[in-house]
């Protein structure tokens, strides 16, 4: 009897995992389909749009490079986008029932994927759902279709972004060798000269290495993220200039974003956004003129 009620409770477990599986997921075609229904050429694409409730985020390309509102974006994270959307694999068929496009999250007010070629002309555009149960899919359907398919991809991380979410955050790009003079205000007080290899620190010759090794992290500044307007209450931390031996300059100014925080928010000359960057980031530059002076000769 024990056994019996032991096999009687294995099979209602079954039933519940396979209804919960068909409602979460939808019933399994078994008819074929075309697995590369909706893959596409990421070379072929010029605008892309990611169309979601609050927000709609536009994409141009301008080879190689991707900008959004007119700002540069982070090219890793574009073609992590690009690749993920081109190369979407069909898994199965769930439904070509209209009805059932809320279930699914799939109405017309749902996240979109729209790309576009040199012509103008639309070469996908997706309506993205909701995740399917094993989290590893992702139930779409072609904007002017009936059919909602699961794609082997996990699409819903592209709902809700906002530019921020891909704009470039580097504050700098240079070459450290073109720098003939680099001055610090504020929290750090010191400048740096250099005539031809020679670099010289309040007037008296540092190591070459040295000094260069100490502005490399100059050449590519990542900021932690875009920052809000910096007002009368961020107060004034640092300020460095770079001059170049082309005769150019840039000088980034550097305010708390917090009064006790540790984080600043920056300006770069020739660029309208903010930024945040890590306080702690920049003792780096924190250097006394022992620090740069050549290694004593040792002892023989």
């Amino acid at each position: 009897m024990k056994n019996n009620q032991t096999f009687l409770a294995a099979g209602i477990l079954v039933v519940l995992a396979l209804l919960y599986f068909l409602t979460q997921t939808g019933s399994v075609d078994t008819k074929s389909i075309d697995s590369d229904l909706f893959s596409l050429d990421k070379d072929a694409i010029s605008e892309l749009e990611l169309i979601g409730s609050a927000d709609t985020l536009k994409f141009m390309r301008n080879d190689p490079l991707w900008s959004l509102d007119n700002y540069p974006v982070d090219t890793v994270k574009m073609n992590r986008l690009l690749d993920i959307f081109t190369d979407l694999q069909v898994d199965r068929l769930i439904s070509k029932n209209p009805e059932k496009y809320e279930k699914y999250e799939l109405t017309d007010q749902s996240t979109q994927f729209l790309a576009r070629g040199a012509d103008g002309t639309d070469l996908l555009h997706l309506i993205i759902g909701q995740r399917g149960a094993n989290y590893q899919e992702t139930f779409v359907r072609g904007m002017s279709d009936d059919e909602v398919f699961a794609v082997k991809a996990s699409l819903s991380q592209y709902q809700n972004k906002t530019p921020k979410d891909f704009w470039d955050r580097s504050m700098t790009q240079l070459d450290v060798n073109q720098i003939n003079r680099a001055e610090f205000k504020g929290e750090m007080n010191y400048a740096l000269q250099r005539e031809g290899p020679v670099w010289t620190y309040n007037g008296e010759q540092v190591d070459f290495e040295k000094v260069v090794n100490m502005l490399r992290p100059l050449e590519n500044l990542k900021a932690s993220n875009f920052g809000t307007e910096i007002g009368v209450n961020n107060p004034f931390y640092q300020n460095i200039v770079l001059g170049f031996e082309d005769g150019t300059s840039l000088e980034l100014n550097f305010h708390l974003k917090d009064a006790n925080g540790a984080l600043l928010l920056v300006r770069v000359s020739g660029n309208d956004k903010v930024f945040e960057y890590s306080k702690s980031s920049l003792n780096r530059f924190k250097k006394a003129v022992g620090d740069l002076l050549p290694d004593p000769v040792p002892q023989s």
